[in-house]
């Protein structure tokens, strides 16, 4: 593959986790500001951004703590259950650890 190319997926992953994180911060806002549910509730907010860190200085590590972590959501989140709360939930953070792994393989 190509150093263009892998630059271009790294970036990917980088941008899309993001933008999952703000989204599932997000869900953090249908309980009271500043109350115990709310911190509950950013619990995965904080797991998410822990394995962003980590995948933006160690891609390998990153990307399958990511892909770990999408397979924990289907778990804990009972997604597994309709179609669209498994892909908008547990499927993203898969693609985010796959893209993660690709961008970085030798």
């Amino acid at each position: 593959m190509k150093p263009r190319t892998k630059k271009r997926l790294d970036l990917s992953a980088k941008i899309v986790s993001i933008f999952y994180i703000v989204f599932i911060t997000m869900f953090a806002f249908d309980t009271e500001i500043f109350s115990v549910g709310f911190l509950i509730h950013l619990f995965p907010t904080v797991i998410f951004t822990a394995c962003l860190v980590i995948a933006w200085f160690k891609p390998k590590i990153g990307g399958i703590l990511f892909a770990v972590a999408g397979l924990g959501t289907i778990i804990l989140f009972n997604t597994y259950r309709e179609f669209l709360p498994f892909v908008s939930v547990s499927l993203v953070p898969v693609i985010i650890g796959i893209l993660f792994l690709v961008s970085k393989n030798k």
